[in-house]
């Protein structure tokens, strides 16, 4: 399934079941490739042609005239196909000819005959009646950069062990209706089954709908993240970093390392909790305990490092639970939500919270028995 909507391109791929349900074999993925890269190739190729003194001009003292020009190009850019003997027209705001004449006295800007891109391309244009035309092959360059990003992000994932035995593209969303962007990846992938359905746009909203009547629809999703806590360890110079060293309780520590709770694109069955681990807890913290990260990154050994993010605290503040007992940690991926639950078999206490709420802090070791 291929969510190509103006911002963004989202992909995920899911398995059908014989008992119709879905089970997901990849998880959520993309980048910002969607409609809008190709709004801004345009806008570039609209500001070469009217020359920077103008744009600069008209973006200090009438900005909303781009504005203009961006709607205008999203009336017209369906239209767009590639070898297309048809010229693309679009309107162009009165402004435009009115601030070039006013920066540029000795000339007019319906004589200008070719723009000199950013990309140091020529090409040829016309103006007439207030319109500006070009070749159609000229116009499918607004395209190149955001498809072809595409192209390239699909091929990686059908390299992927997960990818290899897809079968049918569905794309959805505003974009998914882009003639250029359909027929490119029909021809790179002649192969597969390339589905687009009526009114793509609405799509995730009729998707969204269905779901939310039977959230059972799916039966196991993929982790788009790999979810691990804030842990310390004794020392040791063949495997720590001496920058994340500290002497504490008479110990030697290093600390701020990531202590995995559930890898990237782990199956997992929805509403089932999984990957159970314990941890010590030592005392309380300032703000809670058992701090919640996620990474993109598979080798991640740090909480601090780049691609790291913090959640938040499992316990919050005044949790109530035992110190120096253990307390065990799983998670629950749900319908829409992730659930982490926290369980101390001593104290007999639980708590549990969505992904969603906030928590600040933590100061806790993994249990060796783990």
């Amino acid at each position: 399934m291929f969510f190509v909507s103006g911002g963004t391109v989202d992909i995920t791929a899911h398995e059908v079941l014989q008992n119709g349900c879905l089970r997901e074999i990849l998880a959520a993925n993309g980048g910002n490739w969607g409609g809008t890269r190709v709004d801004e190739d345009y806008l570039d190729f609209i500001k070469c042609f009217i020359g920077d003194s103008v744009t600069a001009s008209l973006e200090e003292r009438k900005s909303y005239v781009f504005y203009e020009v961006s709607r205008d190009f999203e009336n017209v850019k369906r239209s767009i196909k590639p070898h297309s003997d048809n010229m693309f027209t679009t309107r162009i705001p009165f402004e435009f000819f009115e601030e070039y004449q006013k920066l540029n006295p000795e000339r007019n800007l319906t004589s200008k005959k070719v723009v000199l891109t950013k990309q140091k391309k020529e090409v040829g244009v016309s103006v007439t009646g207030g319109k500006l035309r070009l070749a159609s092959r000229d116009a499918e360059d607004f395209f190149t950069e955001s498809v072809e990003a595409i192209v390239r992000h699909l091929k990686k994932i059908l390299e992927q062990e997960n990818g290899q035995n897809l079968s049918t593209f569905i794309l959805v969303g505003g974009y998914a209706e882009s003639p250029m962007l359909v027929i490119a990846i029909k021809a790179a992938f002649p192969e597969k089954r390339i589905i687009v359905p009526k009114e793509a746009a609405w799509t995730v909203l009729s998707g969204a709908v269905i779901f939310g009547h039977d959230p059972t629809l799916i039966k196991m999703r993929c982790t788009k993240y790999i979810y691990g806590i804030a842990v310390f360890e004794t020392f040791d110079p063949s495997k720590h970093d001496t920058k994340y060293k500290y002497k504490k309780d008479g110990e030697i520590r290093c600390g701020s390392l990531f202590s995995k709770l559930i890898d990237f694109a782990e199956p997992a069955s929805v509403g089932e909790y999984h990957c159970e681990k314990r941890y010590l807890l030592h005392n309380n913290g300032k703000d809670g305990n058992l701090k919640l990260y996620t990474s993109t990154e598979e080798n991640t050994k740090y909480v601090d490092e780049k691609e790291c993010s913090f959640v938040g605290y499992i316990l919050p503040k005044g949790h109530g639970f035992l110190l120096k007992e253990t307390v065990n940690v799983m998670l629950s991926f749900g319908e829409t939500q992730v659930r982490i639950k926290a369980h101390q078999p001593k104290s007999d206490k639980t708590h549990s919270y969505h992904l969603g709420h906030t928590f600040v802090g933590s100061n806790i070791s993994e249990s060796p028995n783990i």
